[in-house]
């Protein structure tokens, strides 16, 4: 289902030229992400080239562009799950089409019964990353086929961080959870905790690899010893970059760290001089 952000990031290209063509293209564009992937798919992909768009004309920062793209589609598809299905609402009927698939592959009913039911489960998490991520390509891909100049087309840096108070989203959730160990717990509060948490690891999971990133640049032999752990031990990795993200929140370690090579340098040129 990554058609509509494709067609977002082209009709956003189109209604940049003249406007009563582009609408006419964008339209036609919008009505086949429909007939490809649902209304929530032709939703989506209106209300990203819309965003795009007015964010281009208005001389949005890449990074503010990024934001309003993915947050409004990201709300565009969590309504619309609430009445169609799509990428925050897969049912088990939309996952039967792949069941003779996985029969063919060998895999034996009662396993694909349990994946299809995860599947369904994890939905709303799972398609919000899905929504989330395919924004973003639509954002990238109308700056590689967009002739316009734009405030960020000159390889803008985006330096993602979240802000400290969404810590505590995943901070209730693992608490709900911890609590449901012990005490009755309404099903519809866990799995909103559960998915939340699934959501979660994508924003804090980025923030973490950014530090991770200019950590490993800084530090001599980082790099080497962060490929080998992903590489061995990538669960305690993924792990690690998430909880990374989380405490950079409060303590960022991005600043931290240019604190310490800067100290590194006024040592060294004192050094030099005396």
């Amino acid at each position: 289902m990554g058609f509509p952000f494709l067609a977002a990031g082209v009709s956003a290209a189109l209604l940049g030229g003249r406007l009563g063509r582009g609408l006419s293209l964008t339209a036609a564009i919008v009505f086949l992400s429909w007939y490809v992937a649902g209304f929530q798919g032709a939703a989506i992909a209106a209300i990203g080239a819309a965003v795009i768009s007015i964010s281009v004309k208005s001389g949005y920062s890449l990074l503010k562009t990024l934001y309003l793209s993915t947050s409004l589609s990201l709300l565009t598809g969590g309504l619309l799950s609430l009445g169609f299905p799509g990428f925050m609402n897969i049912g088990e009927s939309e996952l039967s089409p792949l069941r003779e698939v996985y029969l063919s592959a060998g895999l034996e009913s009662e396993t694909i019964d349990s994946v299809f039911s995860l599947i369904s489960y994890y939905a709303p998490g799972i398609g919000a990353i899905h929504i989330v991520l395919g924004s973003i390509v639509s954002v990238l891909f109308f700056k590689s086929i967009s002739g316009r100049n734009t405030s960020w087309a000159t390889g803008e840096t985006a330096n993602f961080r979240m802000h400290w108070g969404f810590a505590w989203i995943p901070i209730a959730c693992l608490i709900i959870l911890v609590i449901s160990g012990s005490a009755q717990t309404p099903e519809v509060a866990l799995r909103i905790a559960k998915n939340l948490l699934v959501f979660c690891s994508l924003p804090y999971g980025v923030g973490g690899f950014q530090v991770a990133v200019k950590w490993a640049k800084e530090t001599r032999g980082m790099a080497f010893m962060l490929i080998m752990s992903a590489i061995f031990a990538p669960p305690f990795v993924l792990g690690g970059l998430i909880l990374l993200g989380i405490l950079d929140t409060w303590f960022d370690y991005r600043k931290k760290i240019d604190i310490r090579i800067e100290r590194m340098k006024n040592e060294g040129s004192s050094d030099q001089n005396s």
